[in-house]
């Protein structure tokens, strides 16, 4: 980790803490992470413990002695709350705000990817050396770029919504609203042409 990408780990860490501290307050899962239904035994114990989770490898994570551990709890933690979205894809594909949400954790698991490919550390021969080091961080570009669709055209399918968001001070709401929808596509292109550019290394 070099110290250029030291303010986005700490962001990151910063995002995973606070989402960890919502989690103990409300003994609920964070909003996005909502898919977890309300029959499942323990949910509330399974709360508890995600925001633990989410807790300590935020803290985890800003300590020099326990990154790499952080990096690698939370890299399958977050594949987990991404695939717990894929039955609601299965069953109205055709709503994009279930597209919306699969887009928002799969951002998330990008960056936490990236720490992992970074951090991690893991010994030659692991399974998931394919995951770790320059091929891992151009894989999790690849997940960044494609998800910034899904959540761009939420902004332009929801434009009434996105729109009652912007500031009531700023003119133009709803342009507002098309413009931070269609932008992603620039940033789509960039982050996937360089992706696909340097891939495989």
């Amino acid at each position: 980790m070099t110290r250029s990408q030291q303010p986005a780990l700490t962001l990151f860490a910063v995002g995973m803490i606070g989402l960890g501290i919502l989690a103990l307050v409300y003994g609920d899962f964070a909003l996005v992470w909502q898919p977890v239904a309300p029959w499942i035994p323990g949910r509330t114990v399974l709360a508890y413990a995600s925001g633990l989770i989410m807790l300590f490898g935020g803290v985890g994570l800003l300590l020099r002695a326990t990154a790499a551990w952080s990096a690698r709890i939370l890299f399958p933690y977050l594949i987990v709350w991404l695939l717990l979205k894929v039955p609601a894809l299965v069953v109205a594909p055709q709503m994009e705000a279930v597209w919306l949400g699969f887009g928002e954790l799969a951002v998330l698991l990008a960056g936490g990817w990236i720490l992992f490919a970074t951090l991690s550390g893991l010994r030659e021969g692991s399974p998931l050396t394919f995951a770790t080091g320059e091929n891992g961080v151009h894989i999790a570009r690849m997940l960044f770029a494609v998800s910034l669709i899904p959540i761009g055209l939420s902004h332009i399918v929801y434009v009434k919504e996105t729109a009652e968001l912007v500031p009531a001070w700023l003119p133009y709401r709803v342009g507002w609203a098309y413009l931070t929808g269609a932008d992603r596509s620039p940033a789509v292109s960039a982050c996937g042409s360089r992706s696909f550019r340097e891939w495989p290394p």
